[in-house]
């Protein structure tokens, strides 16, 4: 029986002569690898659908341990994400997080509405390309077992304060008046980046980038964001080494 699932490609590599293994995210098989045969070519039926960033449908059916994608269709291609590099490239990055932390075979639907609306905002240029980084960064890991604890300084239980230190090791923050101690790393946010952080992991998923910040603390939010990451991976993605080339 063939499967049929909604996703997006998150990662497309060439097999054989003409053939693609697309790397998909699913809403209910969550990340799995499909064969698309002879999508290499212009003219074969599933080229267009089985891109890198394309949401779809995709019906598919099981060959050993990989699917083979007989029959899809394209939704969205968000083709504005090749109008500039930097946006491009957060998508890249975002991209392989998910395919870091998203489970295989298991129901992915939450998933892939957030990575569908950051593609989405990215291609149409409508939010500036750190926010929508930043804020999926850490919705993302929130939603994988990583949910920092940002609703009050670890010492005082001060809610609010000018400076907050946000640690990444530990997820926990400190307001200015408690400082970090022996805690190691830290990141200064102000009151700005704090909000954002905050926002970021407590907002319903359909308000997540639903937010306006200045640049100085969109800049102390993804800096602190993808800290966060590093720390809990344990190690630094090729995409995002790439990105940081370019900010």
């Amino acid at each position: 029986m063939n499967l049929k699932v909604s996703g997006i490609v998150l990662r497309v590599r060439p097999s054989g002569d003409n053939d693609r293994l697309c790397t998909i995210l699913t809403d209910t098989h969550g990340v799995i690898n499909a064969y698309a045969r002879g999508a290499r070519s212009m003219k074969n039926k599933n080229s267009t659908a089985t891109a890198q960033f394309v949401y779809g449908n995709f019906e598919l059916y099981r060959r050993r341990e990989y699917y083979i994608i007989d029959e899809s269709q394209y939704e969205d291609l968000f083709t504005g994400l090749r109008d500039d590099i930097i946006r491009l490239s957060v998508a890249q990055y975002l991209c392989q997080l998910a395919m870091e932390l998203i489970p295989d075979e298991q129901p992915a639907g939450e998933y892939l509405k957030l990575m569908r609306a950051a593609l989405y905002y990215l291609s149409e240029n409508t939010r500036p390309a750190l926010l929508v980084k930043a804020a999926a960064e850490m919705r993302i890991m929130s939603m994988s077992g990583y949910m920092p604890d940002l609703v009050m300084c670890a010492e005082c239980g001060a809610y609010e304060h000018d400076v907050m230190y946000f640690i990444p090791r530990t997820g926990q923050i400190k307001c200015g008046d408690c400082g970090v101690g022996e805690d190691g790393f830290c990141l200064k946010l102000g009151r700005g980046a704090m909000t954002a952080m905050r926002h970021s992991i407590y907002a319903s998923q359909k308000k997540l980038f639903a937010f306006s910040i200045n640049e100085q603390s969109l800049r102390q939010f993804s800096k602190a964001s993808e800290a966060f990451v590093i720390a809990k991976l344990e190690k630094s993605l090729t995409t995002l080494e790439f990105l940081r080339t370019m900010l």
